[in-house]
């Protein structure tokens, strides 16, 4: 195994890996493991992205290479880069992009019920464990689920997607729009104190009209299916 057959580039946001294009493949990842144990110090768990070079790799070959990385470097491989494209500014909004959709589809929890007056404003989407009672807001760039009564105002997709979602389990909004579509309800008032019975559903945009059905298999199938 020679000593260059994984050379190792980096900049603050990328490594650019130069990998021997004759060596089996076997004895190539066990070269690329040595390399990061040896490096793992240098990089300190950072999260980089990854251009090879020199060869080239199935999907499944490059699989497998990141996963020597990860296992022996502790490195967080966000994405794989073009070869054309490995400058050190393409990197960073490369880098800065994933991370940004990452946290969106992670999302978040708020625990508590929000009441009158208050507004949650999320830029992921949000699990509220809670009420949001009349007077209330909820505003998320992605999905909303309330682990309760839903009777205030919710607006999912609020960056223009149409392809978010609200859920509840008591789905009783005073207005709920998804991306730029609107509905209104003339059942709760602003000062409504009324329980309502458990009856989860889920509001969604299909063909251009807001849907508000059950949460039942059929449904999820469809609104799944459909995005």
């Amino acid at each position: 195994m020679g000593p260059n057959a994984v050379i190792i580039k980096s900049n603050p946001y990328g490594l650019v890996l130069i990998l021997d294009s004759e060596m089996p493949f076997e004895e190539l990842r066990e070269a690329v493991a040595e390399k990061f144990r040896k490096s793992a110090k240098f990089f300190k768990k950072a999260s980089l992205a990854l251009t090879f070079r020199g060869r080239v790799l199935t999907n499944e070959q490059e699989s497998l290479l990141i996963e020597e990385i990860v296992q022996n470097s502790g490195i967080h491989v966000i994405c794989v880069v073009d070869e054309s494209k490995e400058t050190e500014e393409y990197y960073k909004k490369a880098v800065t992009h994933a991370l940004e959709k990452r946290k969106q589809e992670d999302g978040q929890f708020y625990r508590g019920t929000l009441r009158s007056g208050q507004v949650l404003e999320t830029e992921s989407s949000v699990v509220i464990i809670g009420d949001v009672n009349p007077g209330a807001q909820v505003i998320s760039k992605g999905n909303i689920v309330i682990l309760g009564c839903c009777m205030g105002n919710i607006y999912a997709g609020a960056s223009g997607d149409a392809g978010c979602f609200a859920a509840a389990l008591t789905m009783k909004p005073m207005q709920v729009r998804i991306a730029d579509k609107t509905a209104r309800s003339a059942i709760v008032k602003k000062t409504d104190t009324g329980e309502y019975p458990v009856d989860p559903k889920i509001i969604y945009i299909k063909d251009e009209h807001l849907q508000i059905k059950p949460i039942t298999n059929e449904t999820l199938n469809d609104y799944f299916t459909y995005e």
